[in-house]
């Protein structure tokens, strides 16, 4: 790996780290977005706080420097394993934010536009297997974590390369890290509680 690559690295984690919606929030109220409501920084939190407005920021926003992070690392024509591994730092730092103390954002809208940078067909998988489940189980939410949990297995069967496989499976790991509260209490919630 050339020094270049690890620059492109550091840089995709740095952007990840600029959680539109906790500046957003700070310069329109002065509060901590991670005090309110859900305590995440991503849209529907900041949504609750600063109404529809803000919610429409800080989805653009955070999907905007997904998209960034990518097409930075192809405008310095590094190779596509590392490009790769770009798009698992940007979401990494948007979920870890070294400014804001490792406590940032749950990933999915930083993720989805990072996938529609580094392949459109990868973000219309993952969309497609969103309304799939869908179908199946209702909330948008669940149905789009499970459909993250898919996708590198649905890569894998395409023939996808190798490292397109390993960027989604850890980038799914650490969107899922990320709402591991929503998970287990969907899971108890699921799960019938014996009577005592």
């Amino acid at each position: 790996m050339t020094g270049k690559d690890i620059i492109c690295i550091l840089l995709a984690y740095l952007l990840g780290g600029v959680c539109v919606g906790y500046y957003l929030v700070r310069l329109k109220t002065g509060l901590d977005i991670r005090g309110q409501g859900s305590g995440g920084v991503g849209a529907r939190n900041v949504g609750r706080v600063l109404g529809k407005s803000g919610f429409v920021i800080t989805l653009l926003g955070d999907a905007l420097k997904g998209v960034a992070a990518v097409l930075l690392a192809r405008k310095f024509e590094i190779a596509a394993p590392v490009v790769s591994l770009v798009l698992v730092a940007v979401i990494a730092g948007h979920v870890w934010p070294l400014p804001l103390g490792f406590r940032g954002g749950r990933g999915i809208a930083t993720a989805i536009g990072s996938y529609l940078a580094y392949d459109h067909t990868i973000a219309l998988m993952l969309l497609g297997l969103t309304a799939v489940l869908m179908v199946f189980r209702r909330g948008f939410i669940l149905s789009g974590l499970a459909a993250f949990l898919i996708l590198p297995l649905l890569a894998d069967a395409l023939d996808f390369p190798g490292h397109v496989v390993a960027a989604l499976a850890g980038a799914s790991a650490i969107i899922l890290f990320a709402h591991r509260e929503r998970i287990r209490k969907a899971f108890a919630a699921a799960v019938p509680q014996k009577e005592v």
